[in-house]
């Protein structure tokens, strides 16, 4: 049989492929290790899932010893019919921040202060690109311009169940490790990005004025929850066309914003973490003391 590698290339183009490997390029361009077809263990049914790629990027300040990493993980899309999502502005109670998936050798504070942890300690409300954003999707629908005829169709299921499970997984594999031990002190940071590149139309419909606008860039939130998940995440919605922009304005310059803000504070947490333990262990002889054991 005679190769057509005009109709191959055809196929290709048409398939979701090519858009997958730029979208990688762009990754390595800035930066990042990248890789395609990631995959993870499903909590619930115990198979094998995949997104359709991975990129991270870290700083050891000391190796061994300090560290912060990064990790992104996507799927990319390659739709004609527009892709909608309904914006509009976070309320004061909502604290997105809370919501930027984490893990860490420590994250809470709370023998020194109930309300104080990593996020407080390295400002993630300030430096952190959703948080600055303005504006917050939850809802989103596919628009069929000919059936006029609005719905999600599959694409929750197929697309934003595999990320908010991934990230899960992640954080729960990566950090298990990561243990505070006075005796060792060590600190690692881990920040875990869902995303989603659309090569396609994306628009965003303001519930506040009702405008339907062509968008680069959209926050949507999801929760999810299962027997063995439950867990509520923000996700990027990129524009394959701005996509080199977006690492340039956004992740990049999260990623250095976090890096010099946890260099300049690791000393601190390093305080912080020694503190809280004393504090923790004291309560515990308190506590056996008051039931009668001698040390």
């Amino acid at each position: 049989m005679k190769v057509d590698k005009e109709k191959i290339k055809e196929a290709i183009e048409k398939s979701g492929y090519l858009v997958e490997q730029k979208v990688i390029n762009e990754f390595e361009k800035a930066g990042f290790f990248a890789g395609a077809n990631y995959a993870f263990e499903d909590q619930d049914e115990h198979r094998s899932r995949e997104v359709d790629f991975i990129a991270t990027k870290y700083t050891d300040f000391t190796f061994g010893k300090t560290g912060f990493y990064f990790f992104a993980y996507g799927e990319v899309k390659k739709k004609s019919d527009p892709l909608v999502f309904f914006e509009r502005q976070p309320q004061g109670q909502e604290f997105l921040e809370y919501h930027i998936p984490i893990t860490a050798t420590q994250m809470f504070f709370t023998n020194i202060d109930v309300g104080l942890d990593i996020q407080k300690l390295l400002n993630f409300k300030e430096i952190h690109h959703q948080i600055q954003h303005g504006l917050i999707s939850t809802q989103f629908c596919v628009v069929d311009q000919a059936k006029r005829k609005a719905e999600h169709k599959n694409l929750y299921e197929s697309l934003f169940v595999p990320l908010l499970k991934c990230v899960d997984s992640e954080i729960h594999d990566i950090g298990k490790n990561w243990v505070f031990d006075p005796m060792r002190p060590s600190y690692f940071l881990g920040i875990f990005l869902p995303l989603l590149v659309i090569s396609g139309p994306l628009l965003s419909y303001n519930v506040h004025n009702d405008e339907l606008t062509e968008k680069d860039y959209i926050i949507y939130r999801r929760h999810y929850s299962s027997g063995t998940v439950t867990r509520t995440l923000l996700i990027d919605i990129v524009s394959m066309k701005y996509l080199e922009q977006y690492l340039s304005d956004k992740l990049t310059k999260t990623y250095q914003a976090f890096e010099e803000t946890m260099a300049k504070n690791i000393d601190i947490i390093f305080d912080y973490c020694l503190k809280d333990r004393a504090i923790l262990d004291l309560k515990v002889k308190e506590m056996l003391a008051k039931q009668g054991y001698k040390p």
